[in-house]
């Protein structure tokens, strides 16, 4: 019953723009900063134009003992949000370079040719903590896995790459490891 009244509040929660917290017994935050055209997060801009010609698309899983939290849409995106059904963020006062359309755990990264940003940067454009050891709330057991491969560094520092397909573990690790993500067609 718990599950299903969580399942109920966070649908109910996306339809209103709101980000309401998906495991509310472990108190982990998915909750988006609000974000103000022109405002600069960690050297991340969120604009209404001006976006740099390089686009590149990062996936990011997050596990709680081996169980799947939601990476909400709108993280780098002004209020108020219009959207495109099903649940896809189709505008907002200003895009950080790097921002979240949906629920897919897809992450739109902008950069200009030479630059490139940070795992640390997409928490810090999400408002949430991130450090080895903590992320969303959570103190603890955290594993970090690019493209299948354990990153042993500070998570901050992950370098994001084209196509890149990031896991954090919070707590256990799954009883099976996610399957990668398969990009396939991405718009916007």
């Amino acid at each position: 019953m718990r599950a299903l009244l969580a399942a109920l509040t966070a649908a109910a929660c996306v339809a209103c723009g709101a980000q309401a917290p998906v495991n509310t017994t472990t108190h982990l935050s998915t909750s988006v900063r609000d974000l103000k055209q022109g405002q600069v997060v960690d050297g991340v801009p969120c604009l209404v134009q001006d976006l740099p010609q390089r686009h590149l698309h990062v996936h990011l899983t997050v596990l709680l003992d081996g169980d799947s939290v939601t990476v909400p849409a709108g993280i780098g995106v002004g209020k108020p949000w219009g959207y495109n059904p099903p649940g896809f963020i189709a505008t907002g006062n200003c895009f950080a370079w790097i921002h979240t359309h949906d629920t897919s755990g897809v992450v739109h990264v902008y950069t200009q040719a030479g630059s490139t940003f940070t795992l640390g940067q997409v928490f810090e454009v999400w408002g949430r903590p991130l450090a080895k050891g903590a992320a969303l709330g959570y103190q603890g057991t955290l594993a970090v896995f690019s493209d299948g491969r354990p990153f042993a560094g500070d998570p901050t520092a992950l370098p994001l790459t084209p196509f890149e397909d990031i896991v954090l573990e919070l707590g256990r690790p799954p009883a099976t490891p996610p399957r990668p993500y398969e990009f396939g067609a991405i718009s916007a």
